[in-house]
């Protein structure tokens, strides 16, 4: 411990010096020194300080000037004094002291009193670390608190995603907030897909490629490929020193490629089902041809013997006409209703028609499907 002592009395200087050097660092000043200049110089932890000092100063005015610095607050300030009133006494802890022993000073009394400035140097040091504990770990609960909730926050922004691209740009906002950068090779139903599309260099993607059969993390100095059946991270820019922040930023990234690789792997369902529905539309589209065709092939059919049928009955009634010794009247009155029944035949073929246009309709609407 350092001890600053202050008197303008050579022989009592040298008397605590003689009585306290064994034990502390002590250094005398006859109090003509600028005191602030002493005590940046030897920063002492006590200051045995003289009242009268035989000065323009007394050893209140220094102590008050010791006080207002502020960088010597912890500081314990010692008054030794021949003066002994009760008023004396409160003036020097008014102006900042911390204790007061009478002269001649009794060495036993003032050994123990710096026993007790010991003890409170050791307490108050003790206290610091703890508060500086507590303050570092309460800030590293708040960091790893907000931490997780960004993880929180990019998992449920990211429930309803389901293209690559919107994907790879909220990973790439979530590694912006940490400090980094990064680029991806999704694994989608048998294709992979590298992002930034247009800046990742060619080295980098080699290395993308490597994670495909690489463990689940492996470290390139400052930074760190992470990998998943379905996903390969390349984080670029780690330039934390302190292990346990590297060593928690790489589980928050190891957590994110979790909720990647799930969402990834959700996505690659999605593909999976459309192309099922892709296909079996396909096949549904050729069998509703084949079958239109061959509809539209029956109906020409019926439509060429329809026709036909009817010619041949409106010849044959013609023939007979001559042979059943019909009247003009009667004759006319037959050849009215096959030219009827004709008319008749001739819309209904024209039905044919319409169903064409509206199978024709449908194999479009399908095709609009795709």
């Amino acid at each position: 411990m350092n001890i600053l002592s202050v008197d303008d009395n050579p022989q009592n200087r040298m008397v605590l010096e003689k009585a306290l050097s064994k034990q502390y660092d002590i250094t005398s000043s006859n109090g003509s020194d600028p005191i602030l200049e002493l005590m940046e110089t030897h920063q002492p932890q006590v200051v045995l300080m003289d009242i009268m000092l035989g000065t323009n100063y007394t050893g209140y005015d220094l102590v008050k000037e010791i006080k207002a610095h502020g960088a010597y607050n912890e500081c314990e300030i010692i008054f030794i004094s021949a003066l002994t009133s009760s008023e004396d006494k409160l003036t020097a802890y008014g102006s900042g002291g911390d204790d007061y022993i009478a002269k001649p000073v009794d060495f036993k009394e003032l050994r123990e009193k710096l026993k007790r400035v010991e003890l409170r140097i050791s307490e108050r040091n003790d206290l610091k670390e703890m508060f500086e504990m507590a303050s570092s770990t309460a800030f590293t609960s708040m960091q790893q608190a907000s931490e997780l909730g960004e993880l929180v926050t990019f998992f449920t922004d990211n429930l309803e995603v389901s293209d690559l691209n919107i994907l790879f740009e909220n990973i790439k906002h979530y590694y912006a907030n940490a400090g980094v950068t990064c680029c991806i090779e999704f694994r989608v139903a048998g294709q992979h897909e590298q992002f930034p599309k247009q800046t990742i260099t060619d080295l980098e993607k080699e290395i993308l490629e490597l994670g495909r059969n690489a463990k689940r993390i492996v470290p390139f100095g400052s930074n760190l490929l992470f990998n998943s059946p379905n996903c390969s991270m390349l984080v670029k820019g780690i330039h934390a020193n302190d292990e346990d922040v590297i060593g928690r930023l790489r589980d928050n990234f190891a957590i994110l490629l979790t909720i990647i690789d799930s969402r990834v792997d959700f996505i690659e369902e999605q593909v999976e089902k459309s192309n099922i529905r892709q296909k079996a539309l396909n096949n549904l589209k050729s069998q509703l041809t084949d079958d239109f065709g061959t509809i539209k092939t029956l109906c020409f059919n019926q439509d060429a013997q329809i026709k036909q049928l009817v010619n041949d009955l409106s010849q044959a009634v013609q023939l007979k006409i001559i042979t059943l010794g019909l009247d003009e009247e009667q004759e006319s009155e037959l050849m009215c209703l096959v030219d009827e029944t004709k008319e008749v035949v001739e819309e209904t073929l024209g039905l044919s028609f319409v169903l064409e246009d509206k199978l024709r309709n449908i194999t479009d609407r399908l095709k609009a499907v795709e």
